[in-house]
């Protein structure tokens, strides 16, 4: 006899997840000084899940960048050459490929650079990894734990169970149950009815509600996420405040993984701006602009005390 299928919700929880997570992934950096041709959501979201993007020049677009693979090595193992295809609204792809140049060649590479057949290789990660195996490893436990998550749910909804020996037993507990949700005061019943579950009567379903724990290990995992790649967080969601030195430690103890995107994504840009005469800037998004006054020691800048009306001077 085949095992009865447990009960869930039938949608797509591992690929709401995947989303959920390269979405986070895809806006953890701010892009500035980009030309208009390149959109910044593109860049940031080829990265994360292909790589490797290349930042080239066109005469018929301009400045481009497209996802793209790489061949050869140098003497430093970085990529020699990129590869790619430039689609338009006919269906059509034009193949691109480019010499991948870097300020570390040798001294006057600058002068040697050529727009129309150079390029500049942006990388994700120092090896051009994506972000697909953090992204998978998080994704299939939240989607294990949604899915306890969701069948507890469904098991707390059973209804109890009655053993009866006739319809007309069947009858009368269906027709208390009636009464019952239409907000009777009282229902008389025949003292006979539960003679059939007189040692168990009204007996549910013996699952364990544990739907609490459930959201507290999927807050869990998300936080460890969020660790791991080194987005901001307290580590826990706890009922009491979380203390300075609780925050300062998880801070401490999370850059990583976000600070080496954040680094090839500054090379990329320094390599950009040299080759191409722009002035490209990336940065992460909780980071305030360069040209953006710091806090006080307050935790308020002396523009936004100014500008709420609230004064700085000892003398009230």
């Amino acid at each position: 006899m085949a095992r009865p299928r447990i009960p869930t919700i039938p949608d797509d929880k591992l690929h709401y997840y995947t989303e959920q997570l390269f979405g986070q992934l895809s806006h953890l950096f701010v892009w500035e000084g980009l030309p208009t041709t390149i959109p910044a959501d593109y860049l940031e979201r080829s990265l994360v899940r292909s790589g490797n993007v290349l930042f080239y020049h066109s005469d018929e677009i301009g400045h481009d960048v497209l996802r793209c693979t790489v061949t050869g090595y140098n003497r430093h193992n970085l990529p020699t050459h990129a590869r790619t295809y430039a689609p338009n609204t006919e269906g059509e792809k034009t193949q691109v490929t480019r010499r991948l140049r870097y300020l570390s060649e040798y001294e006057d590479v600058e002068n040697d650079f050529e727009k129309k057949n150079d390029g500049v290789l942006i990388r994700n990660m120092d090896f051009g990894q994506t972000c697909s195996e953090i992204v998978d490893h998080y994704a299939r436990r939240l989607y294990l734990a949604q899915q306890a998550f969701d069948t507890n749910l469904i098991y707390a909804n059973m209804p109890y169970i009655f053993q009866t020996s006739s319809d007309d037993v069947r009858l009368s507990i269906e027709r208390m149950f009636n009464d019952i949700f239409t907000g009777k005061p009282f229902i008389v019943v025949d003292k006979e009815l539960f003679i059939d579950n007189k040692d168990k009567a009204g007996e549910p379903t013996n699952i364990p509600f544990i739907v609490k724990d459930l959201f507290d290990v999927k807050n869990e995992i998300m936080m460890d996420f969020h660790k791991t790649v080194g987005i901001d967080t307290a580590g826990v969601e706890k009922a009491e405040r979380t203390n300075t030195l609780e925050i300062q430690s998880n801070v401490q103890y999370t850059k990583t993984v976000l600070q080496i995107m954040k680094e090839q994504r500054e090379k990329a840009a320094e390599a950009i701006n040299a080759f191409f005469g722009l002035n490209v800037q990336v940065r992460v998004l909780a980071e305030p602009p360069e040209n953006q006054e710091e806090p006080s020691e307050s935790g308020v800048s002396s523009i936004g005390a100014f500008n709420s009306g609230t004064s700085t001077s000892s003398e009230d």
